[in-house]
């Protein structure tokens, strides 16, 4: 790939071209301008005050590489290491999901229900990742404490530098849910909130390459032959570890949302909704401990 001048406005249209082979041309474009944006601090008001701007050749070495790793698949995200959420900047890497628009809706949902109890809560967010649910959920609920749990280390070493980044206090714990041995050690909380992995291994095949080749297979998938085990092994911890009433909030695999409000009738909670997203598939459960 050689771009045929320094010119900014020349740069962008080269580079969109060679994006076009895995890319629409409208992503191609708006990928460009993030990364622009990203690199060189340019926003696009920028490019129509001035037709004349240039970068340097370390700034289109940048570029160059950057579309090279966008080429292989790599996810934009984490070519520019950072993904927004809600408004907030949370760094992302090869060990966490890139948060999902999807998930910015549970975050939206919990907020708009508690704001109106105006409550100090302890919340634990299981399968915290890189941080950006309990973040948010403290930016938006200040009186609550937030406590986010992932068995990687990698992944609470970036939500820690994530809840600094953003000014919000995460507690972090290293454990895995799924051992219950574990699970005297982790306290009591007034809500419980997971996007746990829920993808079978038999949707690999509909699942984008960015996706497959670069995000963390364990935040993934489930075995087909168990599709609720997070779930199931939360809903039992909540059993000793979530306060009467307390509130857990799942976000869950849309093919199976009956099968998860059923799951969790028969361990005794309650006032079960099931909400969809903005695409109108089934994406979130909030029930109460009975």
């Amino acid at each position: 790939m050689k771009v045929p001048s320094n010119k900014l406005i020349d740069v962008i249209k080269y580079y969109a071209d060679q994006l076009t082979k895995i890319y629409d041309e409208f992503e191609s474009k708006s990928i460009m301008y993030q990364l622009i944006r990203h690199y060189f601090k340019y926003e696009r008001i920028d490019f129509i005050k001035s037709q004349e701007i240039r970068l340097s050749e370390s700034e289109l070495l940048t570029i160059h590489f950057a579309v090279i790793d966008l080429l292989l698949n790599k996810p934009l995200q984490y070519v520019i290491g950072e993904a927004e959420f809600l408004d907030l900047r949370i760094k992302v890497n090869e060990h966490v999901l890139i948060p999902r628009p999807e998930t910015e809706e549970l975050v939206q949902l919990i907020c708009k229900r508690e704001a109106a109890k105006n409550r100090a809560v302890r919340i634990l967010d299981v399968g915290c990742g890189s941080g950006c649910i309990g973040i948010a959920l403290k930016k938006n609920l200040e009186s609550a404490d937030v406590y986010g749990l992932d068995i990687s280390e990698n992944a609470l070493k970036l939500a820690k530098e994530n809840s600094e980044l953003n000014d919000a206090e995460l507690q972090l714990i290293n454990a895995d849910i799924l051992n219950e041995t574990k699970w005297n050690d982790l306290g009591t909380y007034e809500m419980v909130v997971s996007n746990p992995p829920y993808l079978r291994e038999s949707e690999k095949e509909l699942m984008r390459k960015n996706v497959l080749e670069f995000e963390p297979s364990t935040a993934l998938f489930v075995p087909d032959a168990d599709p609720l085990l997070f779930y199931r092994k939360i809903a039992h911890f909540c059993e000793k570890h979530l306060v009467k009433n307390g509130i857990l909030y799942f976000e869950i695999n849309e093919a199976f949302g009956n099968e998860t409000k059923e799951m969790l009738a028969l361990m005794n909670f309650k006032s079960i909704e099931l909400n969809k997203d903005i695409n109108g598939k089934d994406r979130f459960i909030g029930a109460e401990k009975s």
